[in-house]
């Protein structure tokens, strides 16, 4: 007598086979990608390509690299007034118009400063548009078993617009020598491509039209639910009922104290507000630990390093990028399958190590005051490419998923957006710091470090596993550990 076939569970199925089985929630992150594409691309031409080499060092420089970033933190607290209440193509086709804008800005005045940085606050508030946004949508719409992967759309293709940028930077200075000329500017090359990733986003987002389950209920529309659980799920009537019972326990959990399944009603008030802005806290100490990759010390420091180090003719950051895209599509592929929190605190540990060694050499370098021509920087050059690999992959893929699953729906648009209004101005406080000399490279660096210790410890002992957990779920975990 033949065996009875088995029923094969999600987890087990290949990576691909997951994808274009739950294709249409992939295709609801398409126009928000392209966004991060052309924020990616902006980003790099203000921090990887840095315009001063355009425009005269000086203050009005600094401000044209901190645009993006004011650009950004605008952004989050204008989504954190709309978002979950308006379809989300209001954020989607409002970024593929600023980004537009932007390209137009620097196709007809490549060579103007004011141009160049309201084009570039532009694009920043593009992205916190559409980060704040594509977290609350992208993490209701995603199955369990590929939320993270999902997610990660963020991470993958904000870091392939920065290598778009320098790669096709250095090959037009590579492929036409300056003293030639060049028919086009090269600005006006980046106003092209950031205009027309801000139509694409406009056309994906248009034909694309599948809402949030959640916002739907919100509205009361219980038939709209169900037709949008089958094409985002499938035809499973089983699992559209569970999927459909999910969706209505996480839209009635209205507050944190429902997660609990015996409230202390004794508890006093501070403890209450306490308990309800741990989780926050939590997640917001992750995400700038990974903000700091990106940061302009680190990557004016790797510059210097690998000029010498790996010898490069010019900018030799675009390995920089190459390392931080190839860890979040790594990070990507990992976190549904090995989890969160041991993914993230073994990364922490690993980058504290390396980056502690980098520091040791700065500080060598900076007690004997010696140039850097006097040593060999190669390995160095090699371990930050090798940092930026590991926390990319395991520390800001982790972080980012942990920001969209550790709040309740009420509170989750605006706790999205202080966190990345509060990165914004890490970002800021470091360049700040840069620009007045205020922080010298092994200072930076070890201080790195210890961060990385502390918060592979934290991340460790205080933060929960989440891994082919619903969010409901999720948010049931984050209220018990404390």
């Amino acid at each position: 007598m033949p065996l009875l076939p088995t029923i094969e569970e999600e987890g087990k199925l290949p990576w691909l086979r997951l994808m274009w089985r739950y294709r249409m929630q992939f295709q609801s992150m398409a126009s928000a990608s392209m966004v991060f594409v052309g924020s990616g691309m902006r980003l790099a031409w203000s921090i990887f390509d840095t315009p001063a080499g355009k425009f005269l060092n000086n203050n009005t420089t600094h401000n044209l690299m901190m645009s993006w970033y004011i650009g950004a933190a605008l952004g989050a607290l204008l989504a954190a007034l709309f978002v979950q209440r308006v379809t989300k193509n209001v954020a989607y086709t409002s970024s593929g118009f600023l980004l537009l804008m932007a390209g137009i800005l620097n196709l007809a005045l490549p060579q103007l400063f004011s141009a160049a940085c309201y084009s570039s606050v532009s694009v920043g508030a593009a992205y916190g548009l559409t980060q704040v946004q594509a977290l609350v949508t992208g993490s209701e719409v995603a199955h369990k078993s590929i939320r993270g992967m999902l997610l990660s759309c963020e991470r993958i293709f904000l870091w392939l617009g920065v290598s778009i940028q320098v790669f096709y930077t250095r090959l037009w200075y590579a492929l036409e020598p300056l003293e030639r000329g060049h028919a086009m500017h090269i600005d006006q090359l980046h106003g092209i491509l950031l205009a027309a990733l801000g139509v694409a986003a406009v056309i994906l987002a248009l034909a694309h039209r599948l809402e949030s389950p959640l916002l739907l209920l919100h509205q009361e529309r219980d038939m709209a639910v169900g037709d949008t659980l089958k094409q985002l799920h499938g035809q499973s009537a089983t699992e559209l009922m569970h999927l459909r019972e999910d969706c209505r326990q996480l839209h009635n959990a209205r507050d944190w104290e429902q997660f609990a399944e015996e409230p202390n009603r004794d508890l006093s008030c501070w403890h209450r507000c306490a308990r309800r802005l741990l989780p926050l806290l939590k997640v917001l100490l992750v995400r700038c630990f990974a903000t700091l990759a990106l940061s302009l010390p680190y990557n004016r420091a790797f510059l210097v390093v690998s000029w010498h180090g790996l010898e490069c003719d010019m900018n030799c950051l675009y390995w920089l990028a190459f390392c931080g895209l190839l860890g979040s599509l790594v990070g990507a592929f990992l976190v549904d399958w090995h989890g969160r929190r041991k993914l993230c605190s073994l990364s922490l540990f690993l980058a504290g190590i390396i980056i502690v060694m980098v520091g040791g050499v700065f500080e060598h370098l900076e007690s004997v005051q010696k140039t850097y021509y006097d040593i060999n920087l190669q390995a160095i050059a090699l371990l930050m490419l090798l940092f930026e690999l590991i926390v990319a992959g395991g520390v800001a893929v982790p972080a980012l998923i942990y920001t969209a699953e550790a709040f309740s729906v009420s509170h989750k648009a605006r706790c999205l957006a202080g966190i990345l209004i509060c990165e914004q101005t890490l970002q800021l406080g470091l360049m700040v710091a840069a620009f007045q000399h205020f922080l010298t490279d092994s200072i930076f660096f070890f201080t790195f470090g210890g961060l990385s210790f502390a918060f592979g410890l934290l991340v460790f002992m205080l933060m929960p596993e989440t891994k082919q957990l619903t969010l409901f779920e999720c948010l049931i975990k984050f209220k018990k550990v404390p």
